[in-house]
């Protein structure tokens, strides 16, 4: 019987890692439109910056916590890679309309916004 073939590896590009967590990170009710989201990937560990437009009222820091915890362990469900940190800016606020239609992200603001 011969010896069974070595395994390869399975390498996950920044970009693509970088449009996971950007996906995780607007699945909560409570962001509107897409986040921009950049990452680093390094062998089997990773970082995250999520920059999130949050309907308000919101408790921001609160769901900021949410928010990075759900990315950091769906992260590592899906690809087998530790994120050690999730940066999450909320560089919007959008209040709520009363019509019930989820408000959209607008864009072209230059503030700089407040790290959570």
């Amino acid at each position: 019987m011969s010896e069974p073939a070595a395994h390869g590896t399975t390498t996950i590009s920044d970009r693509a890692f970088a449009k996971i967590a950007e996906q995780l990170a607007s699945e909560d009710e409570h962001v509107t439109g897409l986040p921009h989201v950049s990452a680093s990937v390094c062998g089997a560990v990773a970082a995250v910056h999520c920059d999130l437009a949050v309907r308000y009222p919101a408790p921001v820091p609160r769901l900021a916590a949410k928010i990075r915890e759900h990315v950091r362990r769906r992260l590592r469900e899906l690809t087998g890679i530790a994120v050690e940190n999730v940066d999450i800016e909320v560089v919007e606020l959008v209040p709520e309309r009363r019509s019930g239609r989820k408000p959209e992200r607008r864009g072209g603001d230059e503030r700089r916004p407040r790290p959570v």
